[in-house]
């Protein structure tokens, strides 16, 4: 079972029609291994865990998205904001990590350079000794046949 699929058996959480599709690709998405590669990079830099993918995270689950991630008319869509950080939590844990510090922490803000016009801050995570990974990120560069 993957990660993603582990998730959608335990959550209650429903998109914007109050069905799961959405749920499902936010879920796909913040489990492939680019987005958590991009995610344990910014943890081992010292940055909030989000800092590599928020900006992506905007445009790929904008306005018309069925879980959106921004403001949608008078909807700031923060509860999913939040869930995203849910996500992130269940995510990291099974790579062995775990939150040191939350959005109050001025360290859990994300560079504005990042362009993130919805995310502002998100936790920080640590390699928690505690924890047994269930999986690890390995990256390959592999020469192309001509």
């Amino acid at each position: 079972m993957t990660i993603a699929e582990e998730y959608m058996l335990r959550t209650k959480m429903v998109d914007k029609n109050n069905s799961k599709k959405g749920v499902q690709k936010i879920v796909e998405y913040l489990t492939t291994a680019e987005c958590v590669n991009k995610l344990i990079i910014a943890t081992e830099l010292g940055l909030p865990v989000l800092t590599l993918v928020a900006s992506d995270l905007e445009k790929e689950f904008g306005a018309d998205s069925d879980f959106p991630v921004v403001k949608v008319g008078d909807n700031y869509n923060a509860t999913n904001r939040q869930n995203v950080g849910r996500i992130i939590k269940f995510v990291m844990t099974k790579y062995g990590y775990a939150p040191v510090a939350g959005k109050l922490d001025p360290q859990c803000r994300i560079p504005a350079a990042m362009n993130a016009e919805h995310f502002s801050t998100s936790a920080l995570y640590k390699k928690n000794e505690e924890i047994i990974p269930e999986y690890e990120i390995k990256v390959e560069s592999v020469r192309k046949e001509d």
